[in-house]
């Protein structure tokens, strides 16, 4: 539900300038709550899906070592096994962290050995130059110059892989999965590739080498001082682990509100750019200007909030750094003033704290981003892991359509369980052939030509093209064999030569142009200044419904398969236009086996053979005449039309 103005829709539109409204000062009041409960209520369906599937992903793993490990399948999109040089950037990567972790232990020895020949009144030419060479080696010129090149080509990789596995991913799923999905969800969850890409860079390349940096420290301790120093640090590290991880626990629920929130702004501003002629029908401007003024609220103030108490939580547990520091510094001092160990040892201590500290804090970070992109990651990660549910056959084949004969037999149909939408379907159509199917809204006719696209998978029967089950076929034959269309075509928002020709993209300019004139559109084309270069606008909108129409013909004509599927393709338009699109689909069904779903009885008069359907089942068959003889429902159906 869509928050009310204020005011009413109609007053003062003619001074309503929605960026105006967008920019005045936001307070929370009533309409705030609203939008919280409208994230709450379009969110929870979505946000109960992931945490089912969570839960039952935990339960089948037997806990989160398991479920993590299902993000295990996108390792291949960082480490490749056929690109030689991603691999040779990995390897170098490898190097420069082995190097870089010896070099952060050895420039404090240095120091150190510095320290103690000073003291004693040596001048320690050699150990300086040794100290240039490993700072100049672990600095932004050195080491890290190469580490940050060798992550470049990985990054890119692992982005343009895990983009284009979402978005193929996405664009396998089948008509239930698109017919019931949010389009702004969809495309949301397929840019957090990026996501799952820093998910594994971090765990690789971020957090396990601060912790080696630790384990290393440690054992360093453990060596030059003793036990009780090497324990204290080693304590330390576990509890500030702790204490941070315990810190991302308190705030998740804040971040995946703000995630939500988000998603919802995002939401909000593509269905009301998508709906703009809707919006502009019935004046609802400062509606949808209202709306997202709310939304983009909401969604500041729940990340104000998140920031807010990470940073409050963060302030407590830092406090633990210098803490440590102070009880190391401590016992190292007594061990110098006891003369156990050298001054020099105190330098190191100092040099090599902030070697310690900050990949310390640099891991946390890294943890915490990595929780925020873990759970922008989780979404993406359960949508790939979403099957299609109409998918070749193991044995699959490609379809030889040798003369584009469709037979059903006995099929049914069951949309949802105990519910069917198509029961004991029966008939033949012969090449050349045009069978028509009549009937009232939701008899089940468009559910006909669904079937036979493969859009769904029969429940019983079969389906046979040129004698050759379809389901034992290869889904891309299939489709290749078939051209359709539409009651409402759908464009690019491109020129009309590009829209047409997307039905066969080798297809040239005048086999366009001949498929156009075909469909009775050339000539209103070549009216346009651009000519065939004219821009449609999204989805076509600068198209009427009979040059839509007959666009959508001239596709088809130039697709030039054996099979054609009409789906009340004239039911849009005005007789004098039906006129000119009947002649078109006339040359279109030329040799070619056509099924038609027919809105307008007179289209259909001249079929070879009329079904008519009735909740889900063909209570008549027959041509135009004998059906009209028998006075049935078709009867009922040309009187009424």
């Amino acid at each position: 539900m869509l928050p009310q103005s204020s005011r009413s829709p109609g007053q003062g539109s003619e001074d309503f300038d929605p960026l105006l409204e967008l920019a005045l000062p936001q307070t929370p009041t009533d309409d705030y709550i609203e939008v919280l409960d409208d994230i709450s209520d379009d969110e929870s369906d979505d946000d109960q899906d992931v945490k089912d599937a969570r839960a039952k992903r935990l339960s089948e793993t037997n806990g989160w070592l398991g479920y993590l490990r299902d993000f295990t399948i996108f390792i291949p999109f960082v480490v490749p096994r056929k690109d030689f040089k991603i691999q040779l950037c990995l390897l170098l990567c490898i190097i420069t962290f082995t190097l870089e972790r010896v070099i952060q232990a050895a420039i404090p020895y240095t120091l150190g050995l510095i320290a103690d020949k000073i003291t004693s009144g040596v001048m320690p030419i050699r150990e300086l130059l040794i100290f240039l060479a490993l700072d100049v080696a672990n600095c932004e010129s050195g080491l890290l110059l190469v580490q940050e090149l060798s992550k470049i080509p990985i990054k890119q990789f692992s982005y343009r892989g895990l983009t284009n596995a979402a978005f193929n991913h996405v664009m396998a799923q089948s008509i239930d999965f698109h017919s019931t999905q949010d389009s702004a969800e969809v495309m949301k969850a397929v840019e957090q590739g990026e996501s799952l890409g820093m998910v594994l860079q971090t765990v690789v390349f971020d957090i396990a080498p601060p912790l080696v940096d630790v384990i290393v420290a440690c054992a360093i301790f453990y060596r030059k001082f003793n036990p009780a120093v090497a324990l204290i640090l080693l304590g330390s590290c576990i509890i500030y682990l702790i204490a941070q991880g315990f810190s991302t626990k308190l705030t998740a629920a804040n971040r995946r509100d703000t995630a939500r929130a988000e998603r919802f702004q995002i939401r909000k501003i593509h269905q009301a750019i998508q709906g703009w002629q809707t919006v502009a029908y019935f004046n609802q401007f400062k509606r949808e200007a209202k709306t997202l003024s709310d939304a983009v609220f909401t969604h500041s103030a729940t990340r104000a909030k998140f920031e807010r108490k990470q940073a409050l939580i963060q302030a407590v547990v830092e406090l633990s750094i210098p803490a440590t520091w102070f009880a190391l510094a401590y016992m190292i001092l007594q061990r110098i003033a006891a003369g156990k160990t050298p001054p020099g040892d105190f330098v190191f201590f100092l040099t090599y704290w902030d070697a310690i500290i900050y990949p310390l804090q640099y891991l946390i970070n890294h943890i915490r981003w990595l929780a925020g992109d873990f759970v922008d990651a989780e979404r993406l990660l359960l949508l790939l892991k979403t099957k299609p549910s109409v998918v070749d056959a193991p044995e699959a084949h490609p379809l030889a359509v040798r003369d584009g004969g469709v037979r059903f037999e006995d099929v049914s149909f069951m949309y949802d369980e105990g519910r069917y939408a198509l029961r004991n379907i029966s008939f033949t159509a012969s090449p050349g052939q045009t069978i028509a199917f009549v009937g009232q809204t939701g008899a089940g006719k468009s559910s006909i030509l669904k079937l036979l696209l493969r859009l769904h998978d029969i429940t019983s029967g079969s389906i046979t093209i040129s004698d050759q089950q379809i389901q034992n076929v290869t889904l891309s034959s299939l489709r290749d064999a078939i051209s359709v269309v539409p009651q409402t075509p759908m464009f690019f928002n491109a020129s009309i030569i590009e829209n047409v020709r997307y039905a066969r993209s080798s297809a040239t300019d005048e086999e366009v142009f001949e498929a156009c004139r075909a469909a009775a559109i050339h000539d209103t084309i070549m009216r346009h200044s651009d000519g065939y270069n004219t821009q449609v606008g999204e989805r076509g909108v600068k198209l009427s419904g009979g040059e839509a129409q007959r666009l959508a013909i001239a596709r088809a004509l130039l697709r030039n398969t054996p099979i054609v599927l009409l789906d009340e393709a004239t039911s849009a338009i005005d007789t004098v236009t039906e006129g000119k699109v009947k002649g078109a689909l006339e040359r279109l069904k030329q040799g070619r086996t056509v099924l038609v779903v027919a809105h307008r009885l007179s289209t259909i008069a001249d079929a070879d053979q009329i079904l008519v359907l009735h909740e889900g089942e063909i209570v008549e068959r027959g041509r135009h005449q004998e059906l009209c003889e028998v006075k049935g429902n078709y009867w009922a159906l040309w009187v009424q039309s």
